[in-house]
């Protein structure tokens, strides 16, 4: 009479095990990309893995019991997925998209509404403008979101562009949900189904002679991003930059790489504005090896003396000191003729007889040609610790570490974006040749080895 039941209960276990086990991988790893929500003329693409990224830092929570609560609180990466407070449903991959030929800051996302009446409750508690369209579709947009949506039936394709490019996103929701233009998913395959939490594609363009994928990857303690790409070979010129290790911001690249890019073209009239002259002028001498090394903000001290008089009308001196920050810093360019570019500036009154470049007000900046380079140079000092670099295509290398509470609340008033920073110590980024294709290679670095889920609670 034991037996059945014990045989019964087996396959009750048994049953339980391979539930869960499906439960698991289905919850866990089982995962659909939508193909059809990117559209032909798409140059890059950002696919995030939103399975990959919740399961990670499902393992780090269990890996890290100091940060176990009550209830696991959700991370800053999880929320950004969490969508079902809008009527939307998440997708397992969330496909952002850039169109080709638009400004870099421009960004868009399709997704489909599952649940109509929230979708449109939401709308209204967050304060859209609605407006009604042709072609059974409708726009949204919020201002203060900086968020415009064009909804078709229960797909939506949401946008960071403003109200008055609203055009752009509008033909890209036609391309998308009425003339049904979308991408070969064969081009980005190499984004899906891997074990990276973000993918990059690029398409090949000006720069790269074919489609790179770059890769991003969650570590215990920093983020990652690396890859190799097919630079064509103009843009695969190698120099040794002076770069400072202890620099606040150390930056060298090739100028080729962005002559003829449309974030030249397009702001053109306010970079001359900026420089106040005009950028061509450098243009014409093929500008290559350009480097930038900000070596720290200073804090100088500057005395004002002022008399005021007692009741005797006798003279009492006064000392006001006042402190302003002031950059340390070398920029220099390379050229075919750096002199000539030394005297068109004079000529523009930009440089003046003492050899100061007037167009910089934060510091006093001395204009100078060395080595064929065209330099300018702030506040340096005999202790600043330059170093010749091993040959590369080039660099960006920030001590975020360094910056002060102060300068961080004036970098986050001009983006809150910047805010997600602040817990990092540095960010290192290196173009490098490497078995005929250029190594990308990026790392963020998470300050006194805090793990990423205390940094993103």
């Amino acid at each position: 009479m034991k037996r059945p039941k014990s045989y019964h209960y087996r396959i009750a276990t048994l049953l339980i095990v391979i539930g869960s086990v499906f439960f698991l991988y289905w919850y866990g790893y089982h995962k659909v990309f939508e193909e059809k929500c990117i559209p032909q003329n798409t140059d890059r693409v950002i696919v995030a893995d939103a399975k990959n990224i919740r399961n990670y830092f499902a393992i780090s929570y269990l890996k890290n019991p100091s940060e176990w609560q009550w209830k696991k609180p959700e991370t800053k990466f999880e929320k950004l997925f969490e969508l079902s407070d809008f009527g939307i449903k998440a997708p397992d991959y969330f496909a952002f998209f850039h169109i080709e030929n638009q400004p870099g800051s421009q960004w868009f996302i399709a997704l489909k509404i599952e649940n109509e009446t929230t979708f449109e409750k939401a709308i209204t508690k967050t304060n859209f403008n609605q407006t009604e369209l042709q072609n059974g579709m409708s726009s949204y947009y919020s201002k203060s979101k900086a968020l415009f949506i064009v909804k078709y039936s229960d797909q939506i394709l949401v946008s960071n562009i403003s109200e008055k490019q609203k055009q752009i996103a509008l033909q890209t929701a036609e391309n998308l949900f009425i003339k049904k233009l979308f991408l070969d998913t064969k081009r980005i395959k190499k984004t899906i189904d891997t074990n990276n939490a973000v993918t990059f594609w690029i398409k090949k363009n000006s720069i790269l002679e074919k489609d790179g994928i770059l890769n991003l990857k969650l570590e215990d303690n920093e983020i990652t991003v690396d890859g190799f790409l097919a630079l064509k070979p103009k843009f695969k010129k190698e120099f040794q930059f002076s770069q400072n290790p202890n620099a606040l911001l150390s930056l060298g690249f090739n100028f080729e790489m962005i002559r003829g890019q449309n974030i030249l073209k397009q702001n053109s009239a306010k970079i001359n504005k900026m420089l106040g002259f005009d950028l061509d002028s450098i243009l014409v001498r093929n500008p290559t090896k350009t480097e930038l090394v900000l070596n720290k903000i200073i804090e100088k001290k500057d005395s004002a003396i002022s008399y005021d008089y007692d009741d005797d009308f006798n003279p009492i001196k006064k000392v006001t000191v006042s402190t302003n920050p002031e950059p340390s810093f070398c920029f220099s360019i390379q050229t075919v003729d750096s002199k000539k570019i030394y005297n068109y500036l004079k000529t523009q009154n930009t440089i003046d007889n003492h050899s100061v470049f007037v167009n910089f007000p934060l510091a006093q900046t001395k204009a100078f040609v060395e080595d064929n380079s065209f330099k300018l140079e702030a506040n340096l000092t005999k202790t600043e610790n330059s170093q010749i670099s091993v040959p590369k295509i080039g660099y960006l290398y920030i001590h975020l570490d360094k910056l002060k509470t102060k300068d961080w609340r004036f970098i986050i008033a001009k983006n809150k974006i910047f805010s997600f920073f602040q817990s990092f110590e540095t960010l290192k980024i290196n173009l490098s040749p490497k078995n005929n294709l250029i190594h990308f290679q990026a790392r963020l670095k998470a300050k006194d080895r805090k793990n990423l889920i205390s940094i993103m609670k």
